[in-house]
């Protein structure tokens, strides 16, 4: 067993017995295939975070219309009525549950078979998996951050309206002028 990285061409059982190579070309194309890992690594990220905002815009309506009902009969008309395209139902929640739980489980078995790639101690798979989560926190970093802060925006506009009462529009800009 190796104990230091090394920069050589043979690599035996990458991943799974008999994914060996003995050539620069096995070796480039093996270098691809956990540069990929790691790109796929950015992109389920991407797509866990899209998920959870459905979740937030969808319970941030609900509380929205919640609050905003004034009688008790018009609140219990409204959540239990199956016709209310904000109605979560049981199909809604369970799909939402599975999205989730598909998604972590897909993030952390690519994780480990990142790790285990790198874990050959060839220095090439080293480099290729932190180039290809390189190139994908630079394709997807920014909508990454921009839907975080979006977010954000919406957990803080709803939630501050819903306590300290709806303030006009002009007031936060006369404030901050």
């Amino acid at each position: 067993m190796k104990d230091c990285f090394y920069w050589g061409v043979t690599v035996e059982n990458l991943l799974f017995k008999g994914f060996s190579s003995k050539t620069v070309g096995g070796l480039i194309g093996q270098c691809f295939f956990v540069g990929s890992l790691a790109f796929l690594f950015e992109y389920l990220r991407y797509l866990q975070t899209k998920q959870k905002q459905k979740e937030l815009i969808l319970r941030v309506k609900q509380l929205k219309l919640v609050c905003t009902t004034e009688s008790a009969a018009l609140i219990a008309q409204t959540v239990t009525n199956p016709e209310n395209p904000l109605n979560i139902t049981l199909f809604d929640r369970a799909l939402l549950f599975g999205t989730e739980i598909s998604l972590w489980l897909l993030l952390q078995n690519l994780g480990y078979f990142i790790m285990l790639a790198v874990m050959v101690y060839n220095a090439w798979f080293l480099v290729s998996a932190v180039i290809g989560g390189a190139l994908g926190y630079f394709i997807f970093g920014q909508m990454f951050m921009k839907i975080n802060l979006q977010n954000c925006q919406l957990m803080r506009s709803t939630y501050c309206s819903q306590i300290c009462g709806d303030l006009p529009a002009q007031h936060f800009r006369h404030e901050n002028k």
